[in-house]
């Protein structure tokens, strides 16, 4: 219970319980593995796929991007995207999973996109997302995402060479599409 002091200018430190921390129960092994799985969200999301070709590949053109991408995330049930970050020569230096998410959408954001790309040093990016419908017609936000990276990308000195969108076994280039 709180007294007030006697004086209004007094001191109420001295009338004021100090607040007590109450100890927490010891966890159990289920209740840690789960305090580390949730701190580990995003590298679940954010994770490192390896590429039937070596990293140092050269990708030169949006089909030999595909032949690579397409096994990858053609059959998927919900939305994936992945980038595959390039060398100054255009040259494989490594393939990430930035986003995975439900049947007809996934996040494609300027800062989930470039971060890591800015982090492994890559001079520039290819982009490819699946439509788990099996219809790889981009959509107008697919197209309208894609040119909001191209100029983020600019700004940030990471060229966006290629955005592919994955359906069922095809895929359509944006940059053919004149989009990139």
């Amino acid at each position: 219970q709180h007294v007030a002091p006697a004086d209004p200018g007094a001191d109420m430190s001295a009338t004021t319980p100090a607040p007590t921390a109450t100890p927490r129960p010891a966890k159990s092994p289920a209740g840690r593995e789960r305090e580390r799985r949730a701190r580990h969200v995003c590298d679940r999301c954010r994770r490192e796929v390896v590429l039937p070709a070596a990293d140092g590949t050269r990708l030169g053109d949006p089909e030999q991007v595909a032949a690579e991408l397409v096994p990858l995330i053609g059959g998927a049930d919900r939305e994936h995207c992945l980038a595959v970050h390039l060398d100054t020569k255009h040259r494989v230096l490594r393939t990430l999973t930035v986003s995975v998410g439900s049947i007809d959408h996934t996040f494609m954001t300027p800062h989930g996109i470039f971060r890591d790309a800015l982090l492994t040093n890559a001079a520039a990016l290819i982009l490819a997302h699946n439509h788990p419908s099996g219809d790889p017609e981009p959509s107008r936000d697919d197209e309208r995402v894609t040119r909001r990276l191209v100029d983020a990308g600019r700004l940030l000195g990471v060229e966006v060479l290629d955005h592919l969108v994955v359906g069922g076994g095809g895929w359509v280039s944006l940059a053919r599409r004149g989009v990139v």
